[in-house]
Parts: C-alpha cells; sequence; structure tokens
C-alpha cells in the first residue's frame, strides 16, 4: 500500500505486463504470485502433494489481484492490493531472451539464436540455411514439427509438462486460470511465433489458459498471427 522506488529492472516487466494483461483480457496475470505459491510452484521442483483445499484457492480469486492494480509515478511504485504478489514466470524467460539478442546486435552478431527454456529467438541464419525449431509433442516427448526461422523471429511455447506434479494419479500444471484458481484444463500446449519473445511468452501462456473455444479472440487482441494450439484431446 505504500508507494516505493523499485529496481529499475522491474519497471519495464510491470509495463509490458499490464500491456498483455489488457489485451488478454486478464488472462495474462503476473499479479497472482500468492496464488502460485499456494500451489506450490515456487519451489525448484514441485513435489506429489495434495492440491490447495477450494477454500484457500477461492479466498484468493475472490481478492481478484490484477497488475493493473499498480501504480507507476515517475521513479515510485505503489500496490493497492494487499493479495498481490509479483511472478514474472510467464514473460521472464521471453524477456530475457529478446535483452540477450539485444546485446548480441550491439556487438555486431548478424546470426545468431538465444534459448531460454520454451523460449527463443533466432536472427540471420545457420550457415545460409534457416535455423530449425522444434516443437515438441504434446507429452513432452519426441518431435511434432520442426520450424524454419530466418530473419529475426521468435518461439515460445506454454506446456503442461514443463512444470507440474502428480497427486492421486492427476497431473497438476503451473499454467494456473486465475478465473479459477486452477490449472487451465482444456488445452495441452500452445506455440506462438512473433517477433519479439517477450510478447510470444505473454501470449504462449494467454491462450493456453483462453483454450480451444477463445484463444483465436485473445490472439487477435494480443496482435498474434501464428499460434499452434493442442487441445486435452491431442
Amino acid at each position: 500500500g505504500e508507494p516505493f522506488v523499485a529496481p529499475p529492472s522491474i519497471v519495464p516487466l510491470v509495463r509490458l505486463s499490464q500491456r498483455y494483461a489488457d489485451q488478454s483480457g486478464g488472462l495474462f496475470n503476473p499479479a497472482m504470485g500468492r496464488l502460485m505459491a499456494l500451489w506450490g510452484f515456487h519451489t525448484d521442483s514441485p513435489e506429489c502433494q495434495p492440491p490447495p483445499s477450494q477454500r484457500s484457492i477461492t479466498r484468493l480469486v475472490t481478492a481478484n489481484p490484477r497488475i493493473s492494480d499498480i501504480r507507476i509515478q515517475g521513479l515510485e511504485m505503489q500496490g493497492t492490493n494487499p493479495d498481490l504478489q509479483l511472478d514474472f514466470g510467464a514473460i521472464g524467460k521471453g524477456y530475457a531472451v529478446d535483452l540477450a539478442m539485444g546485446i548480441l546486435r550491439d556487438l555486431g552478431v548478424r546470426d545468431a539464436l538465444v534459448q531460454v527454456g520454451g523460449s527463443l529467438r533466432s536472427i540471420g541464419d545457420r550457415s545460409g540455411q534457416p535455423w530449425r525449431v522444434p516443437i515438441r509433442r504434446a507429452g513432452g516427448s519426441g518431435v511434432l514439427a520442426l520450424l524454419q526461422a530466418r530473419g529475426d523471429e521468435s518461439v515460445a511455447t506454454a506446456a503442461a509438462y514443463d512444470r507440474n506434479f502428480i497427486y492421486g494419479g492427476v497431473t497438476y500444471h503451473n499454467i494456473l486460470d486465475p478465473r479459477t484458481g486452477w490449472p487451465a484444463q482444456d488445452t495441452l500446449a500452445v506455440t506462438v511465433a512473433h517477433r519479439d519473445a517477450t510478447t510470444a511468452d505473454a501470449a504462449a501462456t494467454a491462450l493456453f489458459i483462453a483454450g480451444p473455444e477463445q484463444w483465436h479472440r485473445v490472439a487477435q487482441a494480443m496482435g498474434i498471427r501464428f499460434v499452434l494450439l493442442i487441445d486435452s484431446r491431442g
């Protein structure tokens, strides 16, 4: 509730997150860090455990922390929701990729590929041939397809296989629907191709949550043209 001077590296992430949250109708929501922690997804390796109680999930969903609850004025930042906690897991890797690529370009590098987790960006080509970007199958093993990237292109994937735990024979992944507080149910994986990795990263998460019925509308709102969505039926 009190204004403070935020680290300079955080401010652009907050501003970008506010834009993506608005474009996605709130499906992209990096303000629900408390909900991510409740599910145990702030640990390095989520372990088999009971999912949180419906009561505890409902309390945080009802509190409705949103990235728009943060106000920025000059160097100062202020949060207006006591249940707001930032979690940039759905945007941080893409943002890091874009920063790294910017540094390489400043050094005069013309051909490169930078990848962090499921986010990557390529410039130029690979010894005269397009970069070959594999898209994993929805289960996480094996390759479903290969994308050819040439010039300046980014690819980001959000998938249920990436970070999860199993309890009682049910897999619980970390792509939480802010409307329910539970893992999004109707999607297994989303891959987005875009001109920058930050936008692709955020959009992949938003479209995963939007699911088979709503992904096209959300993609249009976020300016995304190239999407592969694999639903829960494969």
